[in-house]
């Protein structure tokens, strides 16, 4: 009959039609497999990381612990003599001396002096006191040093350590109650390169105070010798907690 498909006709187009089907689930399913094994290949190498920084770790600390009990078999031998036992007395002494304050120390650092400004304006009273070192000037060069890692520092002679006050009086700047007037000379002692740029650094306190024209003269040395403490801290609040306290 005139019109009417015949099967030939649409078997072929039908045929195609499924062959392209088939090929994207073939693709699709394909897809999906890549992916899952790119997922569990990532997953994997988390988990290979981690173990690798975790055993890392654990000689870190396996090699912490035998040092310690070295340490501690040290101890345990020098305090079963009287004479180990004083001389383990005096090596903790010494290092709460140096803590405090109260012995010179000595080694490799800086020194650094600074005066008041050259530079003169008229004007306004009290606009010269810009050209004035002031304790807050000495405050942020001595908390620079702290902060580049210096270990013992001092002021005009005065030990700088925890206590220490830099205040104005009068127009006159105090250190541990102590009157020093211009110029102000720091010893600090520490690595020399890290000191140095520490206080160079840019937009730093030395910096402003060059702008201004504050003379500044910044030397290394390979050996600083830096006075102790005056007095020594005194403790009125402050107690040690005995063992067995609750903390």
């Amino acid at each position: 009959m005139v019109g009417t498909p015949s099967k030939k006709n649409w078997l072929l187009p039908f045929t195609i039609v499924c062959v392209v089907l088939g090929g994207l689930l073939g693709i699709q399913v394909h897809g999906q497999q890549l992916r899952g094994a790119t997922a569990i290949g990532r997953q994997t190498g988390l988990l290979v990381e981690r173990l690798s920084r975790n055993e890392l770790q654990l000689t870190q600390q396996s090699e912490e612990i035998e040092r310690l009990r070295s340490k501690i078999a040290e101890y345990e031998e020098e305090a079963a003599s009287e004479r180990g036992l004083a001389r383990l007395m005096s090596e903790e002494l010494q290092v709460n001396r140096f803590a405090v304050g109260t012995i010179a120390v000595k080694g490799p650092g800086v020194e650094l002096e600074i005066a008041d400004s050259t530079m003169r304006v008229s004007g306004e009273p009290g606009a010269s006191d810009v050209f004035v070192i002031h304790d807050y000037d000495l405050l942020q060069i001595a908390n620079e040093l702290w902060a580049a890692g210096a270990e013992a520092i001092s002021l005009n002679g005065q030990r700088l350590r925890t206590g220490s006050a830099i205040v104005c009086s009068a127009r006159l700047i105090e250190v541990n109650n102590v009157t020093i007037a211009s110029p102000f000379i720091f010893k600090a002692i520490g690595n020399k390169d890290k000191l140095v740029s520490a206080l160079n650094i840019r937009d730093g306190v030395l910096d402003g105070l060059r702008v201004l024209q504050f003379p500044v003269k910044l030397t290394s040395k390979d050996e600083i010798v830096i006075p102790p403490a005056m007095v020594a801290p005194v403790y009125e609040y402050a107690q040690p907690v005995e063992k067995g306290e609750k903390r």
